[in-house]
């Protein structure tokens, strides 16, 4: 079994599997750099939790599996989706199922809407928050996303229409 660490500070995400060894050496770290202003009123620094939050479900995996398979813009002729904050999702979501970045950036997205042969959004901040108002997207820093499990949902059910 290892440990799943995730540090996040502005500009910074960090992911690592580190083996359990490691963990009496976190929990030091943890209690003795303890920032005690920002933690919520005294809660636990620690929670047990079932799934890490972030983590894919079945589901999700299945969805980037069928993702992967296809090409950008065979992906985006497949679910004909017009509007340009449903294609940021479709195409954040393919960038993400083939191993780019997450979180990624408005730069990771103008390369993937150009390897689909299809023109970048003029207004991505307008778009970018129209997707994220509507629970598709997540921000991770001010500019830098990552598609929600809402997102993953939408499609996912999309896909399984065509079948």
């Amino acid at each position: 079994m290892s440990i799943k660490l995730i540090i996040q500070a502005q500009g910074l995400n960090i992911q690592a599997a580190v083996t359990d060894a490691a963990l009496s050496e976190l929990i030091r770290i943890t209690q003795e750099y303890r920032d005690q202003e920002a933690d919520s009123g005294g809660a636990p620094l620690m929670t047990p939790v079932d799934q890490p939050k972030g983590s894919a479900t079945p589901g999700e995996e299945a969805t980037k599996g069928v993702l992967a398979s296809y090409g950008a813009a065979e992906l985006l002729n497949q679910l004909r989706w017009d509007t340009h904050p449903e294609k940021i999702l479709l195409l954040a979501a393919w960038h993400e199922a083939r191993g780019g970045s997450a979180p990624w950036k408005s730069s990771d997205m103008d390369s993937v809407f150009m390897n689909a042969k299809e023109r970048p959004p003029a207004n991505f901040p307008r778009d970018i928050k129209t997707a994220i108002k509507s629970g598709w997207i997540h921000t991770h820093t001010p500019r830098t996303y990552s598609v929600t499990r809402t997102g993953w949902n939408k499609i996912s059910e999309s896909l399984s229409k065509l079948q």
